[in-house]
């Protein structure tokens, strides 16, 4: 089997050939630029609400630096150390033991 063919025919079906190529092409371009587009899109509203986030975890983030400060000036006045108190409490019981030994040397002296 034999195909000839004539030199207007070769031409007219390289550039169908080639048209189909190009249009080809042409769709897979628009549609990568199209995706590409999307992909940016999507980035940048990703970026934008990832800005919103960090701002409102940067407020939130300040006031709990002003609670924590507030916290370090008042814990002075509002809190004892545990050695203080002992210390303290030793001090008042060692005051009521001798209000106590006081009484007992007056309470032996009194008595004939």
């Amino acid at each position: 089997m034999t195909l000839s063919l004539e030199l207007w025919q070769v031409i007219t079906l390289l550039l169908a050939i080639l048209g189909s190529f190009w249009t080809v092409a042409k769709i897979l371009a628009g549609q990568v630029g199209r995706n590409i587009d999307e992909k940016f899109k999507a980035v940048s509203e990703s970026q934008k609400t990832t800005i919103s986030t960090l701002e409102e975890q940067r407020a939130k983030l300040v006031d709990l630096e002003k609670d924590l400060l507030k916290l370090m000036g008042t814990l002075p006045l509002e809190y004892v150390r545990r050695e203080d108190f002992i210390r303290n409490q030793t001090t008042i019981e060692a005051k009521l033991d001798g209000v106590a030994h006081s009484l007992q040397q007056m309470a032996l002296k009194g008595k004939p």
